[in-house]
């Protein structure tokens, strides 16, 4: 009780001096809380390193490991397919040499047979060119003797035809002069006879009057005898006169006759007029169509002759551009063999620096692993740097491989068009005796020869440069 009291005296200081205390302490356990945990994250921190060195440098080992032993299996492979490759480069350059060999040998054969297949040619040219002379010699001497026979018989028949008019002209004129004789005599004999029938009617009819006052019965009986006399007479007169009257008609029908021969004689010298003219016209057509088969044999002739100009010209060409495809795949091979040689070299130089890397690398693990406690813990470390390498250059020799396989092909396929072109070139230009000695020799020209080679410019090749692969590697 006394305590209470006494506390409850000085009970301001003492709650002030707790509150200190309190405060005091409080702060003390955050100091010493802070300093276990700054304790705590420094030895942390200081694991952590240790711990990451310790990982790097077994990483390293590990790498170190892993890449010797990779690089002593790979060697060995690699030894191989170099030698592989080597090899098989050799057997390509061997087989192109005898493709090359075999198609010079080749080409110099069919350039005998074009030679001898262009000198029977000629010489069969020349026969074809004599015998058309002569056969055109032998149609144009057929031509003349038919013209100088045609132009004879037509020259007798046009004298013949000419004697004849004259004869019948000649003959018709005499007619008509004859009948226009007769027919004057008979009408100055008409009127004659007319004059003296009235004179005579006139003088008895004086006689008669000048008789009728003395004897009227002797007059009447005289004048009636002579009435019967003159009746007589008139009826001679008009019996002569229809005779000549029918004399008249006679000659008039003569003369239609004779018109009408006169007219048939000038139809029928019409007539052989229009067959002179037509057989001009033949005349003239025969020796049109003469003129154009001679132009158009000339013109046979000629286009033959370009024909097999353009054909030989096609051939030459074609043996150029043969030349031309060998050459080019020599090349080819030249540019293979020396990119085999280029990759032999690399694979040399790999191996060279695949050695100083391995005698480089042992003196420079140090300077690695400070270099890597350098580094900030957030970037990421490449895992298994060197099998990369290794595997980006396995990847690069065999797509070299592949292309190297691919290009294979296509100069097999090459060759392959080749053989086909010149075994066809040499069907075409082989011609035996049979189908020279033939009656249309000429006309026995083979097609040439036509490449199915795919064009360069949808070809693919795949190349892959050495000095890249080295860069990549590196």
């Amino acid at each position: 009780m006394p305590k209470k009291a006494k506390k409850g005296g000085g009970g301001g200081k003492t709650e002030e001096e707790r509150l200190l205390y309190l405060q005091q302490r409080a702060q003390a356990e955050e100091e010493m809380a802070k300093k276990k945990e700054e304790i705590l994250t420094l030895f942390l921190k200081d694991k952590l390193q240790k711990e990451e060195k310790n990982t790097a440098v077994n990483l390293l080992k590990l790498n170190e490991g892993w890449r010797s032993i990779l690089r002593q299996t790979r060697a060995v492979e690699l030894r191989k397919d170099v030698t592989v490759l080597s090899q098989t480069f050799e057997r390509q350059l061997d087989g192109l040499n005898n493709i090359i060999k075999n198609l010079e040998r080749d080409l110099q054969e069919a350039e005998r047979q074009s030679a001898q297949v262009r000198r029977f040619h000629l010489q069969h040219l020349e026969r074809l060119w004599a015998q058309q002379d002569k056969r055109l010699m032998v149609l144009q001497q057929q031509w003349e003797d038919a013209l100088q026979h045609l132009s004879s018989r037509f020259s007798s028949e046009r004298k013949q035809m000419l004697a004849h008019s004259q004869q019948q002209r000649a003959d018709l004129e005499d007619a008509t002069f004859t009948v226009e004789q007769q027919h004057k005599e008979v009408m100055n004999e008409i009127h004659r006879l007319y004059s003296e029938s009235i004179a005579s009617y006139q003088s008895t009819h004086e006689d008669r009057v000048a008789s009728l006052g003395v004897e009227d019965k002797a007059r009447l009986k005289a004048k009636a005898l002579q009435n019967q006399e003159t009746l007589l007479l008139r009826k001679n007169d008009s019996e002569k006169l229809d005779e000549l009257v029918l004399r008249n008609q006679r000659y008039i029908k003569m003369t239609e006759e004779v018109t009408k021969i006169i007219k048939e004689l000038q139809n029928a010298i019409s007539q052989q007029k229009v067959k002179l003219k037509s057989s001009k016209i033949e005349k003239e057509s025969l020796e049109q169509d003469l003129k154009a088969a001679r132009n158009e044999g000339n013109k046979r002739t000629h286009k033959l002759r370009d024909q097999l100009i353009q054909r030989h010209s096609a051939a030459r060409k074609q043996l150029a551009d043969l030349t031309v495809q060998s050459n080019s795949a020599a090349k080819k091979l030249q540019a293979v063999i020396a990119k085999g040689e280029r990759v032999l070299r690399v694979a040399e130089m790999c191996r060279k620096l695949e050695s100083e890397q391995e005698n480089v690398l042992t003196p420079l693990l140090v300077a690695d692993n400070q270099r890597s406690e350098r580094e900030e813990l957030t970037k990421e470390i490449p895992e298994f740097p060197e099998l990369h390498q290794v595997t980006r250059r396995i990847n690069a020799t065999l797509l070299h491989r592949e292309a190297l396989k691919k290009q294979r092909d296509d100069l097999s396929r090459e060759n392959r068009q080749l053989r086909l072109l010149l075994r066809q070139h040499l069907d075409a230009m082989t011609v035996s005796d049979h189908t020279l000695d033939g009656p249309h020799a000429l006309l026995a020209v083979y097609r040439a020869p036509t490449t199915t080679a795919p064009s360069d410019a949808g070809r693919r090749h795949t190349v892959i440069e050495a000095v890249h692969a080295i860069k990549q590697s590196l």
